[in-house]
């Protein structure tokens, strides 16, 4: 009886193994690489004592979509937090991630997806690509102005302050209600944060009257083929303090 030599043995189990892997190739899922918006201007501080300059603002990743690939836009998570403390903490637990696998944190501690007034907001929040955003949660000394009112815009160029020639995507709302905004207190339809609120969390040791708002920017892309999204990196927006002794 004839053996096979062993050099033939060999190539067989290279071939078997790389038809193998082939196989096992087509079923994996592809992803993309997204790129991350960008910072505009100056991150926002929450301690800042000049009720003009709690806005966050950014810039909008370029469209790189190319054969089944989509570009769809940039979504903005956040979070609420009635105490400094617990916000920063959670900060730096996010920070310390990878940035690719930052997104993926944001959704586990709970940051939800900025909503917009009305039932037909947008996914993602902001469709146009390589355009800077402004967004201020509340009002501030609208009586006075409307250069400081709550909304979200785009403009071709960085933006301190709402102005006419702005494209307007909406009037921010909360992710656990359309109708609910940020003006904390002021009414009705901008109801105090509540513990059982999915996009607060709260604390015993607080700051009365005083809420934070922390926030980041994700582009989000999409293979048409299979539906599957890619996320970039997500970055870290800033903070701000909305006080229920603002003046609206």
């Amino acid at each position: 009886m004839k053996t096979m030599p062993r050099k033939k043995n060999v190539r067989l189990v290279f071939l078997s193994c790389l038809c193998m892997f082939s196989v096992l190739s087509c079923g994996l899922e592809s992803s993309h690489y997204v790129d991350s918006p960008t910072l505009a201007g100056t991150t926002p501080g929450y301690s800042s004592a000049d009720r003009a300059l709690q806005f966050f603002s950014f810039k909008t990743a370029f469209d790189t979509s190319s054969g089944s690939f989509s570009y769809l836009g940039t979504e903005v998570y956040y979070k609420i937090y009635n105490n400094v403390s617990a916000m920063e903490s959670r900060q730096t637990q996010i920070n310390s991630k990878a940035e690719s696998s930052r997104r993926d944190s944001l959704v586990n501690y709970g940051y939800k997806t900025l909503n917009l007034a009305g039932a037909a907001a947008p996914v993602p929040l902001i469709g146009a690509d390589g355009v800077y955003v402004y967004i201020r949660l509340s009002d501030y000394n609208t009586s006075n102005s409307q250069d400081y009112k709550a909304v979200v815009c785009t403009s071709g160029s960085p933006m301190t302050r709402y102005d006419g020639s702005t494209t307007v995507i909406g009037i921010p709302r909360r992710s656990v209600n359309s109708n609910y905004g940020f003006d904390f207190g002021r009414n009705s339809s901008n109801p105090i944060p509540i513990s059982s609120d999915a996009d607060y969390y709260s604390s015993s040791a607080t700051s009365a009257g005083t809420y934070y708002v922390d926030a980041y920017a994700v582009t989000v892309g999409e293979d048409t083929a299979d539906g599957s999204k890619s996320y970039s990196g997500a970055i870290h927006l800033g903070s701000i303090s909305i006080s229920t002794s603002d003046i609206f």
